[in-house]
């Protein structure tokens, strides 16, 4: 989000407290359909996906932020299902060994 809106200085709280921000109607749609997606996945609809159309997203910009959405999803649950602390990768890690299988 800080590289969308150009704002450095958001912080985690962002994340739970953005319908309170004062944001442009473009920003705020992709919000909207990033915590659908995040939240109710089967219940996006081709209307969610108009929405965006509307607020000026275009396809490729609409397939990105699905996209990034989905992989923060699934990186999140990884995250929380194996302990580790949010956007923390611990330094003993052993990443490699498990790749290299």
């Amino acid at each position: 989000m800080r590289r969308l809106t150009g704002n450095e200085h958001l912080d985690a709280d962002f994340a739970t407290e953005w319908p309170e921000y004062d944001l442009d109607e473009q920003t705020r749609v992709l919000l909207t359909y990033a915590r659908k997606l995040t939240e109710t996945p089967a219940r996006v609809t081709e209307e969610d996906v108009e929405q965006l159309r509307e607020a000026g997203w275009d396809e490729e910009a609409i397939y990105r932020a699905t996209a990034l959405v989905s992989v923060f999803n699934c990186s999140g649950r990884m995250e929380a299902v194996s302990g580790l602390p949010p956007d923390a990768i611990p330094e003993d890690a052993a990443y490699w060994s498990l790749i290299e299988r």
